[in-house]
């Protein structure tokens, strides 16, 4: 025998659709609360990617200085190379005129003047 469906009272009828008007709003509610949270978590992503975008551009920025730094120092020591190989040079000339200049005059002994 076929079952019989169950009769609902007026009542019954009345507390199963307020029941169902409170899950709705609940649902509803809860649905606001979990978009909320999506738009919060996407904020704060968005703060994350504007910090990592500031920080990328402050570690190119400090890349930069120091590939300048690093050519600048390049350039430096190649300056006091040649320098340095200019002033060996000059002081050999010196070393040189000065044997010669002793060739000729002597020594500075003996070139003491008399007041």
């Amino acid at each position: 025998m076929p079952k019989r469906p169950k009769v609902i009272t007026e009542e019954q009828l009345i507390a199963a659709a307020e029941h169902l008007s409170t899950s709705r709003e609940q649902f509803i509610n809860e649905l606001r609360m979990v978009m909320e949270s999506f738009v919060a978590f996407q904020e704060r992503l968005r703060t994350f990617s504007d910090y990592l975008d500031a920080r990328d551009r402050h570690i190119n920025a400090g890349i930069q200085l120091q590939s300048t730094v690093s050519e600048s120092l390049e350039r430096l020591v190649n300056l006091l190379t040649e320098n340095t190989v200019a002033l060996n040079e000059n002081t050999e000339r010196v070393d040189k005129f000065l044997t010669k200049f002793e060739t000729y005059f002597g020594t500075d002994r003996g070139l003491e003047l008399e007041n």
